[in-house]
């Protein structure tokens, strides 16, 4: 299937490594030039030149950190002077939640601020940022990675939150900007093999307690989320936008309807 992707530009943030660099990846090899970001330059650099030397596309490295408003200025600026414009934002700059507290009485305000700063506001300001460039072009495509905490209740009073911020952001936006021929989803990646997942689970036998959770058997991969972000970021994905798609290999029991 041709996703007529060939020749058009793409930010991704959070592209160093994980979901974020397995995007780049696959929209890179789909004829996608990527400006890819991260606050770790050394990561990010080694990161650019595997993905250019295997897709044979222009890959920018920019250091930005996406919790800092005039860094995702300079970003947005930079990528687009450097590919001549962004079709293609991915909002992946955010830590994965669960690594603190999150429970009623010991979670951190700071945790929560901190969280909301980065994920929602760090997303909001990027896709502001790039929404001029894709209004003038009148054709654009916003993928967000949100998380399937949105989805549960309990102890999640930082991740759930700002996960779900991100669903109700998609939404408006799509409304916002779909006249301009702009499309938004997100994404509710699953628990992938990793490096982040494998720093926080190195016991094997932690890590297949927590692949069973999955009717697979297994995590999912990195690839596998890329595939649909893929489509999603195509002309092909044309009917589809303020929704939310699963990626998951089909983890929890609850029906959505």
């Amino acid at each position: 299937m041709d996703l007529k992707l060939s020749g058009k530009k793409a930010l991704i943030t959070g592209g160093s490594r994980g979901i974020g660099k397995a995007i780049a990846r696959q929209l890179a090899l789909e004829g996608v030039d990527c400006t890819i970001c991260s606050r770790n330059e050394s990561s990010l650099k080694i990161a650019a030149e595997e993905l250019a030397q295997e897709t044979k596309r222009n890959i920018y490295p920019i250091v930005a950190d996406t919790s800092n408003p005039d860094s995702i200025l300079n970003l947005v600026e930079k990528s687009a002077a450097a590919m001549g414009s962004i079709d293609i934002l991915i909002n992946n700059g955010a830590r994965v939640g669960g690594g603190e507290p999150e429970d009623f009485n010991h979670i951190k305000d700071e945790l929560i601020l901190k969280d909301f700063e980065e994920k929602y506001m760090g997303y909001f300001r990027c896709m502001r940022a790039v929404a001029p460039y894709m209004i003038k072009n009148n054709w654009g495509r916003i993928i967000n990675i949100s998380g399937l905490a949105a989805r549960i209740g309990g102890n999640y009073f930082s991740s759930g939150p700002r996960n779900a911020s991100i669903v109700h952001l998609t939404k408006s936006a799509s409304l916002e900007l779909g006249k301009h021929g702009i499309n938004v989803n997100a994404i509710y990646p699953g628990i992938a093999d990793t490096e982040t997942i494998r720093e926080r689970f190195p016991n094997e036998e932690a890590l297949r307690k927590v692949a069973e959770l999955n009717p697979l058997g297994r995590l999912i991969t990195a690839e596998e989320i890329a595939y649909v972000v893929t489509f999603l970021a195509s002309p092909l994905s044309a009917s589809i936008t303020g929704d939310v798609i699963s990626v998951t290999g089909g983890i929890g029991n609850t029906v959505y309807y």
